[in-house]
């Protein structure tokens, strides 16, 4: 009996060899051939970065999942190519995971109720092609939503301790105070676009985009900073908060800072001990008026009048509803809004801004509306609606067990994923993979509070 338990660790440790050298082998293959193209010399740094990131990720899988994290917030700046590090990575990660999982002849994959209707979604996208005004950008845009799903199943499969999604918040709050920073220093050079910070060339390419992707290191840095009573803990937690405030702020997006009003409130109804945040924040944006360029405050402004139609978003949504009143059912197709607009344009009354040719949607409810119809909206609202639910739920729970630590990362997960759905109403973020990991991160601390009610009924 001994001898067989011996002969089955052989096996499997001589399996796990031969995969591991299997993937760098194939890494050191690709590095040879790239290094034989001298007009992509580039990619021998992705391929070094690569075989970096299979081996880490083949001794502890969880260890690529970090390094992708890290990357999502540098999408623009790790370009090789025409290609993001992050995607490469991505892909990287997962399948050091799927050799390493099958080389424990075990391969167990954790998918939520809510995410087979992420699954079931992305398959009526596939469907779409058959009626959708062009199949090219769908299939592009499928890619992109299949390697969002692929990080979400991840995060919910790895993510499975403690320790780990606390290292996940820290990760988005170290990178998010380095891009603060960076934004922050742009604003001082005078470094600026019609008056807003843009890391276009660092980030992820969009001044609105950039200061959505400061949200979850906010809400974290709001939730440690109204739990922490010690003193020089707090003044660190609150300079560092000031400080992606301020990067948000220097952006001028107002979808942010609605947003960021939202998280603050919400936050403040489940845990009134988040007040404390709000004199700081308002400090903040006073400094922020200081140095902040004059477009700054007329942007706040034009929040409450409206006096630019919301950038040209109303006329936008118009056209979007005049798509949807012609396609209720099934749409135009995964990613054909921008051809759909372009149709739809001159049919749509009461235009009165200047819309360029197309235009993206700016809502991504409308989006899903406007390109899946009636069944693609109801899948994806139901996704989002149960992903809320469960966040909310593990809250409660943890609060029950008496787990403060692991209730306040359940609150920044939940509040970190109401803020991006909030900007959701603003601009189309349903590709980016900072909405599907911020979907996930509700549903790992779900899990975890389940576990942590189940030892508090046992003790």
């Amino acid at each position: 009996m001994r001898s067989m338990i011996v002969d089955k660790t052989v096996d499997r440790r001589l399996l796990r060899g031969f995969l591991l050298v299997l993937l760098i082998g194939g890494e050191i293959l690709f590095g040879s051939l790239v290094a034989m193209m001298l007009e992509h010399t580039y990619l021998i740094l992705g391929a070094a970065i690569g075989l970096v990131v299979v081996v880490a990720t083949f001794i502890e899988p969880v260890f690529g999942l970090y390094i992708f994290v890290t990357t999502i917030f540098t999408e623009a700046l790790l370009l090789l190519g025409s290609v993001s590090a992050a995607r490469l990575v991505g892909f990287l990660v997962l399948g050091a995971w799927i050799a390493r999982s099958l080389s424990n002849r075990h391969f167990k994959i954790i998918v939520p109720t809510q995410g087979w209707f992420a699954a079931m979604f992305i398959i009526w996208g596939l469907m779409s092609a058959m009626w959708a005004m062009d199949t090219r950008k769908l299939f592009t845009a499928l890619l992109l939503l299949l390697q969002s799903m692929a990080l979400y199943i991840l995060v919910i499969n790895l993510v499975n301790s403690t320790q780990r999604a606390q290292i996940i918040l820290a990760i988005i709050v170290i990178v998010s105070l380095f891009l603060a920073l960076l934004t922050i220093m742009r604003v001082l050079t005078g470094d600026l676009v019609e008056g807003r910070a843009d890391l276009g060339q660092i980030s992820v390419g969009d001044m609105n985009a950039q200061a959505a992707y400061f949200l979850p290191g906010a809400t974290l840095l709001m939730i440690l900073f109204s739990h922490n009573t010690h003193l020089v803990q707090k003044l660190f937690l609150l300079f560092g908060l000031s400080v992606v405030v301020l990067a948000i702020l220097a952006t001028s997006s107002r979808g942010a800072i609605v947003s960021l009003g939202i998280i603050l409130i919400l936050g403040t109804i489940i845990d009134c001990r988040m007040w404390q945040v709000a004199l700081p924040m308002l400090l903040v944006g006073g400094i922020a008026m200081s140095f902040l360029p004059h477009t700054f405050v007329d942007r706040i402004v034009s929040i409450a009048a409206f006096s630019d139609r919301g950038a040209g978003r109303l006329d936008v949504w118009s056209v979007a509803l005049q798509i949807i009143q012609a396609h209720p059912i099934s749409g135009v197709g995964l990613d054909n809004f921008g051809r759909a607009f372009d149709r739809y344009l001159a049919e749509t009354p009461g235009i009165l801004s200047e819309v360029g040719r197309g235009m993206g949607s700016h809502n991504i409810f409308l989006n899903v509306q406007s390109e899946l119809g009636v069944i693609g909206s109801v899948l994806f609202v139901v996704f989002i609606g149960m992903t809320v639910r469960n966040g909310l739920v593990a809250i409660m729970n943890l609060k029950r067990a008496g787990a403060s630590h692991l209730t306040a990362l359940a609150t920044t997960a939940w509040l970190s994923l109401i803020g991006m759905l909030v900007m959701g109403l603003f601009i189309d973020l349903q590709y980016w993979k900072l909405f599907w990991l911020l979907m996930a991160l509700p549903e790992v601390m779900r899990i975890l509070s389940v576990e942590s009610v189940r030892e508090t009924a046992l003790s």
